[in-house]
């Protein structure tokens, strides 16, 4: 297969079509049956997430390229996530808003668990063991892994962002607080990015193996480099993918957030206080 085929590789995935339809009746029920303010940022996370996960890029990511992996992840996890979120209606529906509002509170109360869902999903996908093992029952039929390893990713995203981007302002991170959680992320990252950039070029060997032998099932001209990369090459971008734009987006949230902080000091001693009232008005 040469490079102008691999253009033609888009595959309708059911499951990831079924997801986004899914995601996309979530916000007909949270926003009341209406449009609302944002609906864009939500329109463009499930745009993305689609567009990684039915182009050519997923198909280039799943039988060759580890770096075009990397991205798919990186898009998903980083930018899909975080426009969900941010794309939530500001005015929901009465038993949305008291959804959103119960799991925003519980979820500002373990902020833990909301980093280390998008720090530690990382960490788990990149083990060798795990990353090939996900793999060998990718091509089975039925399998379910497509959709819990697209699924897993997307959700781990709004899971991370929501305490930085949530719903409801008063259980939100303050911001200096949020640059610390976003920075630490980054440093997790980093150091992922820098283990698989200088790890042996056969560390996975899925990659390895449809480099030497080709990919089962594809046909028998199927370049496994059609971008013309080495295995290593492509493991060092890979690497690199993770550690510099991965960290670039955490960085730019950082910024924001500290933006936020110098524009806006009333509106955040504002969200303390509701912070601090609202158990009390739940009583």
């Amino acid at each position: 297969m040469n490079s102008s085929s691999l253009w033609l590789q888009w595959d309708l995935n059911p499951a990831a079509l079924l997801l986004a339809a899914g995601l996309a009746a979530g916000y007909y029920w949270l926003a009341g049956g209406r449009w609302q303010p944002r609906v864009g940022y939500y329109a463009g996370g499930l745009a993305l997430f689609l567009l990684v996960e039915l182009s050519p890029l997923h198909y280039l990511g799943m039988h060759a390229l580890f770096s075009a992996h990397m991205v798919v992840h990186i898009v998903v996890l980083l930018l899909s996530g975080p426009l969900l979120v941010l794309g939530l209606p500001p005015r929901p529906a009465p038993k949305a808003a008291r959804w959103l509002s119960a799991f925003s509170r519980w979820l500002g109360g373990h902020v833990g668990l909301a980093w280390a869902a998008g720090v530690g999903i990382m960490w788990l996908l990149h083990v060798p063991a795990v990353f090939d093992a996900s793999f060998d029952g990718m091509h089975q039929a039925f399998s379910p892994w497509p959709l819990l390893h697209a699924g897993g990713m997307l959700l781990t995203g709004v899971l991370f962002s929501w305490p930085i981007f949530g719903p409801v302002p008063a259980y939100r991170l303050h911001p200096m607080a949020g640059v610390v959680y976003l920075f630490s992320a980054c440093v997790g990252c980093s150091l992922l990015g820098l283990l698989i950039t200088f790890a042996p070029a056969d560390t996975y060997q899925h990659y390895a193996r449809a480099a030497w032998c080709g990919t089962p099932g594809l046909a028998p001209d199927f370049a496994a480099n059609p971008l013309g990369l080495t295995l290593a090459d492509d493991q060092q971008a890979a690497g690199l993918i993770m550690w510099v734009p991965c960290c670039f987006i955490y960085l730019t949230g950082c910024l924001v957030l500290v933006a936020r902080y110098f524009s806006e000091p009333e509106s955040v001693g504002e969200t303390i206080a509701e912070r601090a009232e609202l158990p009390q008005m739940s009583h």
